[in-house]
């Protein structure tokens, strides 16, 4: 049997995530490699390229909800060719060694210093180094022309297209980090098991927004609502809201239900209600939080699953939260009940 092969550690915000759980394979066989691959992306073609060249690929696979983040490599000089991707989208961040990305019209090298966005109906093929290593994040196109709809208030005609090139240092990618960084915290176990779902929602519909905001062309500004209309619009938003208090919404969640653009949704709950609509629905979820506490019942209540019960994955925040609002700590309240 072969030794392991070393690994380069993952940049940055990926930085201690363990890819190899996710493992789907480790081989030298070119055909295993091309048909396990294209069952998490396109079916493709893959070659070698150049004389005595051997395959050692590598694949990992974490499913992040409605994301997935992918780890491949293929240890040989290859070229690799999946044509449109169609239905979903890509992030390619490369941990070490050189591509050459060729988009539609572009050519990208991208490198740990570029990372590169591929957009679904762009012609997609690509030439690596055998030293080529990436973490990939998939997202699905349905998912995006979502966003752009909770940001215009339209859907878009087309698959948006977004602009490839990613430099590490450019202001998009710091841009992108801290959800990205959220996203591999989740994969180390950082959020409990009953409010993940909430996290990967958040941190989806937050990825694609700023994707959207950074990459995207000019969207233009979203419809006005009448200053009439303003109060029965949040009126909508407050009852769904409360309907699904316990689910995990964002704010594009609550905007597509009402059919308004987010900024719109937020520019009449600031006119009616003097805050946003998450923090009017964080306000929400403290009184229920508080209700359940004083509430009688199971005398084995636990204050954290309360807590992750309504989306609250950060319990000093919470407890931060808490104390303000009822002017006493959630210990206290279940004490005196």
């Amino acid at each position: 049997m072969d030794a392991p092969r070393a690994t380069h550690p993952p940049p940055g915000c990926f930085a201690g995530v363990d890819f190899a759980r996710g493992r789907l394979f480790d081989t030298a066989d070119l055909d295993e490699a091309r048909e396990v691959c294209g069952r998490v992306f396109n079916p493709h073609q893959l070659r070698l390229v150049g004389p005595g060249q051997t395959l050692r690929s590598r694949m990992d696979h974490l499913p992040l909800g409605p994301l997935s983040l992918n780890r491949l490599t293929w240890g040989a000089q290859v070229q690799v060719d999946p044509g449109r991707l169609d239905t979903y989208y890509l992030i390619s961040v490369p941990v070490q060694g050189a591509a050459r990305f060729h988009l539609g019209n572009d050519r990208i090298d991208v490198s740990p210093l570029q990372a590169c966005v591929i957009s679904a109906a762009q012609r997609f093929r690509f030439e690596a180094d055998a030293a080529f290593d990436q973490i990939v994040l998939r997202f699905e196109r349905t998912a995006l022309d979502e966003a752009w709809a909770a940001l215009t208030g339209a859907p878009p005609t087309q698959a948006p297209e977004l602009h490839p090139a990613l430099p590490r240092a450019g202001a998009a990618w710091r841009a992108l980090e801290p959800a990205l960084q959220m996203l591999a915290d989740g994969t180390r176990g950082a959020y409990a098991r009953g409010v993940l779902p909430h996290v990967q929602q958040r941190l989806h519909d937050l990825l694609l927004a700023t994707l959207l905001l950074q990459s995207a062309p000019a969207m233009g500004a979203p419809p006005a609502v009448r200053p009439g209309t303003q109060a029965a619009l949040v009126r909508r938003a407050q009852d769904g809201m409360l309907a699904q208090l316990s689910e995990p919404l964002t704010l594009s969640c609550v905007a597509r239900a009402c059919g308004v653009a987010t900024r719109t949704l937020q520019a009449a709950f600031q006119a009616q209600c003097g805050m946003g609509p998450m923090q009017w629905l964080r306000e929400q979820r403290l009184d229920a939080v508080h209700h359940a506490l004083r509430a009688g019942g199971d005398p084995a209540v636990r204050i954290t699953d309360t807590a992750h019960a309504y989306g609250f994955s950060h319990l000093g925040e919470f407890a931060s939260a808490y104390r303000r609002r009822f002017g006493e700590s959630a210990g206290r309240t279940l004490a005196r009940r």
